[in-house]
Order: structure tokens, then C-alpha cells, then sequence
């Protein structure tokens, strides 16, 4: 019996204690819970952001946005969506911070999205995104196979003021079957109501995939205010069976770029260009002729890159068409090449009057071939075209490349004091 009893005692003394401890972790976790606000509450005493008025608390945080994916050739920068960075990371400060966040709706105007197959969600995490910019117009840069319903959501959510879309890094699985050899990377991205906010469309693909151009033209013309379009390594191709279509006018185009495939020139007019950045050896072909022709733009600045190697002739007939010219660029041409451009400009002083700024990226090759201009052939000729030109010419960039000094002087520059102390702008690099 004493044995029985003690054991009941020892069950409540137990019971008791157990009673307590559960009091105690009660008062435990009001504490920490009392103490977590007073800290929230000192922390927004102390913290300059929260004290700042909005419109620069919003500014600072749009200056923590990571540089995230640049499409590539864009001044836009598209932040990925991760969850260790700005924007969203923002959200898992502070109420203050998270605030901030939600008011300001510039910080969810651009995104990257990476599309997968083997990825789902897709839609319902750009709508969030999207209500979180409100009606900003958004910057949107995509990688992979579209998501339709994802596409959906932007189209319906904001209006979309710049597009990217990149597909030279997908894996050949993610490319699905190919008819006719042929990629529609349009599929999935399909709007059926005009894009009148549209305004800069870039595309970036791979030379060893056509690409069909008829979903293409449809979206540039529903893109009725397009000022801006890129275009690099998109092999198109007419995969339809209609006869050709008609010349598509981009009456709002500034600037044009098209390299590594010119089929785009042939199918567009731009009367309002500025700027034009083509492959080298498109300025060789009718085509580039014909696009000028067609739509007599007052072309300021042109761009040529790639390893040019000859000098055509046809060179001079389309700078003629071209006089508004103010700045010519040549990136990566053979040296040859560069002695055969700057003859040009020295001989032909009435083409290209309005010239004012001249930039050649030149490749010096270690292996000379018989009759190979030299360096300092090179500047021999531009110290000519500065003399010829002098009286429009302000600003002359000569990058030598991919070699040391070899047959540079050793003051390349001095060459050129005259026009220096005329005020040009003359840089000589390597």
C-alpha cells in the first residue's frame, strides 16, 4: 500500500512539474514573441531605408536589382527571378522592406525567364510577377521553348514595351521535331491582338538551324511601333507555300541590326532608320543595294562587323545612296581589307560628306601574305583620309588586334600631331 501511494504522489508531484514547465514555455514564447516586435519596431526606428520617403527607398532598392541576364547586345537588363536576389529577396527583410518592395512597381518591369520542358508553373508565377509591376510596361527576355499559357499571362497582364527571345544555346532535345528542317521558335508566342506598346524586339539564335520567317513577319506586323530590332545568327527561310509576301513597312524603325543572315533586309523597308549594324559581306551583295533603294533612310551611323577580307566595289555605289551618313564602324576586317576602305575614303572625298566619325577594329596576322599591307601602311593611308577629310572628320578610333606592335612605331601618334592640334579626337590602339 505505502508503495502504491508513494508511486501515485511521485505521478502528481510529475504532473505538477509538467503543468508548470507547459505554464512557462507559454510565457517563454509570449516573451520572444513580445521581444520579436519591440526588435521589429526598434529595427524601424533605426533603419535609414524605412525612414527615407518612398520615391528614394524605391530608388535604392531599383539600384540592388542584380545585372541578372543582359540579352546579350541590349541596354535592358533582365534580373532572374531567384529567390537570393533582388527583387524577391527584398521581401525577406523586413514589413518595412517588403513594403517598400510591393510599392514600387519598376522593380518587377523586367524579367528573364528560362522556359524548360521539364519546368511547370511557369504561368502562374509571371501573373504574380506581373501584378507586382502593375500597368508599367514590361522588358520580358525568354530562353527555351515557350510556354503559351506563361505568354499568355504577359500579354494579358502589362503592355510589353521590349521583347527578347533567345534560343542559340538549347539543346537539341528541347528543339522537338523539325519539319522541313525547319524551327518555329515563335511557337508558343502566338498574340492574335496587336503589340501597339512594342517597341525594341531582339532575337538571337544559331547558324545551323533555319528558322521560318511567316510567324515572324506576323509578329512584326502586329509590332506597328517597333523603333528598334535585332537580329543575330536567325537563319530565315520562306517554309510557306504562298507566293512571296510583300515588302513589310516598319514606318517607326530606328535601328536595324542583322547579322550572320541578311533575308530579313530583303523583306522590310525602314524610311525612318538611323542605325544599321549588317554582317560584312552583306554590303558585297544586291540585297543591301535594294534595302537602300527601297527605303532611302537618313541613315546616321552603319555598322559592319565580321572578317571581311576583300573590298567590294559595290561598296562605293551604296555609300552613294547613303549621304546623311555621320558615322562609319568596321569591326574585325583582314588588314587588306582596312587599307582597301581607307583608299576609298581618301578617293572618293565626295561620298560620304557628313562623315564625322570613322572606327576600324583591324586583325594584324602574324603570317603575312605576299603584298600584305603593314601596319604602318595603315596609318599611312588614315594620316591621308584625316588630310582629305579633315574639315568633317572630328573623331578617328584605329584598334590593331590580336598581335603585339609588330611594324608600329613607336609613337603611333605622331603621325597625326597636325590633326591632334586641330582638336581631333585620334585614338590608336592595340
Amino acid at each position: 500500500m505505502r508503495r502504491e501511494a508513494s508511486t501515485e504522489g511521485i505521478e502528481a508531484q510529475i504532473a505538477q512539474v509538467s503543468l508548470e514547465i507547459g505554464r512557462q514555455k507559454d510565457v517563454l514564447r509570449k516573451l520572444e514573441s513580445s521581444k520579436s516586435l519591440l526588435q521589429q519596431q526598434l529595427n524601424a526606428v533605426r533603419d535609414p531605408i524605412a525612414r527615407l520617403p518612398l520615391e528614394i527607398s524605391s530608388e535604392i532598392f531599383l539600384q540592388c536589382l542584380p545585372t541578372g541576364y543582359k540579352n546579350l547586345r541590349r541596354k535592358y537588363w533582365y534580373p532572374r527571378p531567384r529567390p537570393h536576389s533582388a527583387p524577391l529577396l527584398l521581401l525577406n527583410i523586413s514589413h518595412a522592406w517588403t513594403g517598400i518592395a510591393l510599392s514600387t512597381p519598376a522593380l518587377w518591369a523586367s524579367i528573364h525567364v528560362a522556359f524548360s520542358l521539364a519546368h511547370k508553373g511557369s504561368a502562374e508565377f509571371l501573373g504574380m510577377w506581373l501584378r507586382r509591376g502593375g500597368s508599367r510596361p514590361l522588358h520580358l527576355s525568354i530562353t527555351g521553348v515557350v510556354d503559351s499559357l506563361a505568354v499568355s499571362a504577359v500579354l494579358q497582364h502589362s503592355p510589353l514595351e521590349s521583347l527578347a527571345m533567345s534560343f542559340g544555346e538549347m539543346d537539341k532535345d528541347d528543339l522537338g521535331d523539325l519539319p522541313y528542317g525547319c524551327y518555329d521558335f515563335l511557337r508558343g508566342f502566338q498574340p492574335q491582338m496587336e503589340l501597339p506598346s512594342l517597341q525594341v524586339l531582339d532575337v538571337s539564335g544559331r547558324t545551323d538551324l533555319n528558322c521560318s520567317w511567316p510567324p515572324f513577319r506576323q509578329l512584326l506586323c502586329l509590332s506597328s511601333n517597333l523603333v528598334e530590332l535585332d537580329m543575330e545568327d536567325v537563319v530565315f527561310i520562306d517554309d510557306s507555300d504562298e507566293e512571296k509576301l510583300d515588302t513589310l513597312a516598319l514606318p517607326h524603325l530606328r535601328r536595324l541590326k542583322c547579322v550572320g543572315d541578311c533575308y530579313a533586309l530583303d523583306c522590310i523597308s525602314a524610311t525612318r532608320l538611323e542605325i544599321l549594324c549588317l554582317s560584312a559581306d552583306t554590303i558585297s551583295r544586291p540585297i543591301f543595294d535594294s534595302f537602300l533603294r527601297r527605303s532611302s533612310p537618313h541613315l546616321q551611323k552603319l555598322q559592319l562587323r565580321g572578317s571581311a577580307t576583300h573590298f567590294h566595289p559595290h561598296f562605293g555605289q551604296c555609300m552613294a545612296l547613303i549621304p546623311t551618313l555621320t558615322q562609319l564602324e568596321f569591326s574585325h576586317p583582314s588588314f587588306a581589307f582596312a587599307k582597301q576602305l581607307l583608299d576609298f575614303l581618301v578617293h572618293n572625298p565626295h561620298l560620304l560628306p557628313c562623315l564625322q566619325i570613322l572606327k576600324v577594329a583591324t586583325i594584324l596576322v602574324l603570317l603575312y601574305e605576299p603584298n600584305q599591307p603593314t601596319p604602318s601602311d595603315i596609318l599611312s593611308a588614315l594620316a591621308l583620309v584625316l588630310s582629305i577629310r579633315r574639315n568633317s572628320l572630328r573623331t578617328v578610333r584605329l584598334t590593331i588586334q590580336g598581335s603585339s606592335r609588330l611594324g608600329l612605331p613607336d609613337d603611333p601618334l605622331a603621325l597625326f600631331q597636325e590633326f591632334l592640334d586641330d582638336g581631333m579626337d585620334i585614338h590608336i590602339g592595340v
